[in-house]
């Protein structure tokens, strides 16, 4: 019975340790929050996918709000029906997620675009909104 009440005496010492992590995760997230929301000047908005440029939707210095489209791209959507790989090419239409200005646009209508690498636009997005 004396070895249990040990237990949890242990336990209980280890609570500082536990609301001081707490503490320190959320100062780290409100520090990379602030930091993006405030201090990075400019997003740069890549392909989200493999696939082609079919339209960029915005020129260089307009106005976007958030949900307004800003490109369009042309993909090929894999599914596996009845045991047979299908593959189907699609159009999807990219939306912003802040409101800001179009600094740049290098992406062309026709280019081909890989996930993650290729830049289609630049955009300064509002300060104290998340990019």
């Amino acid at each position: 019975m004396s070895n249990d009440k040990q237990k949890m005496t242990v336990f209980r010492n280890d609570r500082h340790e536990d609301i001081a992590s707490i503490i320190f995760a959320g100062l780290v997230v409100i520090c990379v929050l602030g930091y993006m929301a405030f201090i990075v000047p400019t997003v740069k908005v890549k392909a989200s996918q493999d696939g082609k440029l079919v339209s960029v939707a915005v020129e260089k210095g307009a106005e976007v709000k958030k949900g307004d489209v800003i490109y369009s791209l042309e993909v090929v959507e894999k599914k596996w029906k009845d045991n047979v790989m299908e593959e189907k090419v699609v159009t999807r239409d990219v939306s912003v997620k802040a409101n800001g200005k179009v600094l740049d646009v290098p992406g062309k209508p026709g280019e081909k675009v890989k996930k993650g690498k290729d830049t289609i636009i630049v955009l300064d997005h509002e300060k104290g909104t998340l990019p």
